[in-house]
């Protein structure tokens, strides 16, 4: 009796584990798709942008500005869009001062960029205005990563990105680290000067437009026998914008 009884349990039992087995394979968990600003470790305005006319030619009105995006997910064969606000309340440019057109992740991508128009004013002369973009929800994305430090062996990403607008000189964000070490302490008398002598406003380590530092170092006595010419010819010597000389290290 009890030998049948084990027969008649033994099919139960596998049946049971069928379809325990059915159900897990019916309760796999999706990610939703999420997208965030990608911040590259050897990007400069990796954590904020700061956008300057000064440095570009007096006909230039309107520029553009791009932020980049990346998706959290896999890339699908359709277009797809990302809702960018604004963070109003932290947030001081004018309507008129900017902006955010549409943003598209294109099929198959796994990047996409913020185009953010900027437009110059004359109120950019004096004071920059500041404008806090913000990722939304859209039919398409949500929200991904909130805040993460990019670092050496992996990039970085936040759902909030600032930018700064303005029509004057603004010290460079790798002025310290890098350029530093070349031209000095920073001034807006010498970097307009820097400007003028190397017809070039960034000096990037990374990227399409990188310099080495053998460049850097001829850029350095380019400017430095510059000044130097220029003070001879004036019998002066040129002073920035706090009264202080003008000089290159050696």
């Amino acid at each position: 009796m009890a030998k049948n009884i084990l027969y008649l349990l033994i099919p139960a039992l596998f049946g049971c584990q069928l379809i325990a087995c059915k159900k897990s394979e019916l309760t796999s968990y999706t990610q939703p798709d999420m997208i965030y600003f990608y911040k590259d470790y050897y990007n400069t305005d990796r954590d904020s942008i700061v956008y300057s006319f000064a440095i570009k030619p007096d006909a230039l009105t309107v520029d553009t500005v791009k932020i980049p995006l990346r998706i959290m997910g896999v890339a699908v064969s359709r277009d797809r869009s990302v809702n960018i606000q604004i963070v109003a309340d932290s947030s001081t440019a004018l309507a008129e001062q900017y902006t955010v057109l549409p943003v598209i992740v294109k099929a198959g991508a796994y990047t996409a960029n913020v185009p953010l128009l900027v437009k110059r004013a004359p109120a950019l002369k004096t004071s920059d205005v500041r404008v806090l973009l913000e990722i939304g929800n859209s039919d398409d994305f949500l929200p991904g990563v909130y805040n993460s430090t990019a670092s050496a062996s992996r990039g970085g990403g936040s759902v909030r990105f600032p930018v700064r607008i303005n029509d004057f000189l603004t010290k460079p964000s790798n002025w310290d680290s890098f350029i530093a070490a070349y031209f000095g302490t920073y001034s807006q008398v010498k970097y307009k000067l820097v400007i003028d002598v190397l017809g070039r406003t960034q000096f990037l380590i990374s990227g399409d437009d990188a310099v080495t530092t053998s460049q850097m170092t001829y850029f350095k006595i380019k400017c430095r026998n510059y000044l130097a010419d220029l003070n001879t010819a004036s019998g002066t010597k040129l002073k920035d914008e706090t009264g202080t000389e003008i000089t290159f290290p050696n």
